[in-house]
């Protein structure tokens, strides 16, 4: 799992939803992108208490960093598991997504701090909400800002192997945020 945050450079996810993407950054919303959620081995289900403590681990990074969104992208057949596990809901119709050898991709929001506001939670939320992180947690996980990547092993991986381009100049509107990695 990766964590990128919104930064001059936009999300990956800005490669085929910008305008939905760039209408949240309009109303203020700050923005957490969740990437590299797939699982490739047959057994998903041996997974999900790792997705669910990884999942616990994003929401309180959003949480600690005053974002106020988490989005993600994921093949529709795993869209309702996050809505039903997290209460993330669809903020654009699927397309096919090129960073994912076009397959298809529905984009996902999660609204931190309303979601969790809510007396009835979803369990993934739940457990995130009864089982809290203090910031001290995070103080040993990487930030970079932009052109602290420019020539860095990370840059040439983000690109070649997401499409991501940490260098390329900032376009216009977006959050001057920076990029967290997280495992």
């Amino acid at each position: 799992m990766t964590l990128f945050r919104d930064n001059p450079m936009g999300l990956a996810l800005d490669s085929v939803y910008e305008r939905s993407l760039d209408e949240l950054r309009r109303k203020g919303r700050r923005l957490l992108e969740v990437g590299m959620l797939a699982d490739r081995r047959q057994s998903a289900s041996r997974g999900v208490g790792v997705l669910f403590s990884m999942m616990r681990w994003a929401i309180h990074y959003g949480l600690h960093t005053d974002l106020t969104d988490i989005v993600i992208g994921v093949h529709p057949r795993h869209a309702q598991f996050y809505e039903r596990c997290y209460g993330f809901e669809k903020f654009a119709p699927p397309t096919s997504y090129p960073l994912v050898r076009n397959n298809p991709v529905v984009p996902l929001r999660l609204r931190l701090r309303e979601e969790l506001a809510k007396d009835e939670l979803p369990r993934g939320l739940a457990d995130a909400r009864d089982n809290p992180l203090p910031a001290s947690a995070f103080s040993h996980r990487f930030g970079f800002e932009p052109e602290q990547l420019r020539g860095s092993l990370i840059e040439g991986f983000l690109k070649d192997r997401y499409g991501i381009d940490p260098g390329r100049e900032a376009a216009p509107g977006r959050a001057d945020c920076g990029l967290a990695l997280s495992a």
